[in-house]
């Protein structure tokens, strides 16, 4: 684990898609420098996980809040038959487990590529947000959209259209990835299997494939080597029916 400055001016310096990031996603609750003060103090260190290690279970009483600082994660819950569904991806500046400083969650975050977590101390954080009211206003609006990414993912799940669902995950993505300065002219890194998208869309492997293979005949998308490039934008977010309205509180 790797040592953090005190000072958020300093931290923002070394780990500039960390907290930054974090505080990007805040649009409806504007943080003045003391409540990035506070925030930068419940920070403990900077934790590395390679490809398929677990960052978070429920099963454990977590002691942090884990932030993520690089790489790609995905909330998921898992079967006695070896399945899982995947509820959510995590990139820069999401948090893995903010629901588990409340009243506990299900389900377990694994790293999907090597991944840099930042890590905010649990009582300190709880502390920090007591004492500066924007601070939990932003952690409550966090929470917020991520209730309202559930419920868009479960509408979608039901679609029978896997085409229109496959092309609002990747409007989604690609507008989740803009926000924290990702995504450069349309197209953006995807390390996301076949498996995985199964995994998240409850497609099969086979199944994801297909609706690939015909995203790429309708001229809407190229994807070479885990890049996505959206070819047509408006083309994609009309069959997706996608309003990006969800992921703003």
């Amino acid at each position: 684990m790797l040592p953090v400055p005190g000072c958020f001016r300093d931290f923002e310096e070394r780990y500039p898609l960390s907290l930054d990031a974090l505080i990007t996603r805040v649009r409806g609750a504007p943080l003045a420098s003391a409540d990035r003060d506070a925030l930068a103090s419940t920070v403990m260190g900077i934790k590395t996980y390679g490809r398929g290690e677990t960052i978070f279970d429920s099963d454990k009483c977590p002691s942090h809040l884990h932030v993520m600082t690089d790489g790609w994660a995905a909330r998921s819950i898992s079967f006695k038959d070896g399945s899982r569904q995947i509820t959510d991806f995590l990139v820069v500046g999401d948090p893995c487990d903010l629901s588990a400083l409340g009243h506990g969650s299900v389900g377990r975050v694994t790293a999907l590529t090597s991944a840099s977590i930042t890590l905010l101390n649990r009582s300190a954080l709880a502390a920090a947000t007591m004492a500066h009211p924007r601070l939990a206003s932003a952690f409550l609006n966090i929470a917020l959209i991520e209730q309202s990414t559930l419920r868009i993912w479960l509408a979608y799940m039901g679609r029978h259209d896997k085409a229109t669902h496959l092309a609002h995950l990747f409007c989604e993505l690609h507008a989740r990835l803009r926000r924290v300065e990702l995504v450069g002219d349309h197209s953006f890194d995807l390390p996301l299997t076949h498996e995985v998208i199964a995994d998240a869309t409850g497609m099969s492997g086979v199944h994801v494939n297909r609706v690939l293979q015909q995203l790429r005949r309708d001229g809407l998308i190229r994807l070479h080597r885990h890049h996505l490039e959206i070819l047509q934008p408006q083309r994609l977010r009309d069959l997706a029916e996608f309003d990006p309205a969800y992921l703003f509180a």
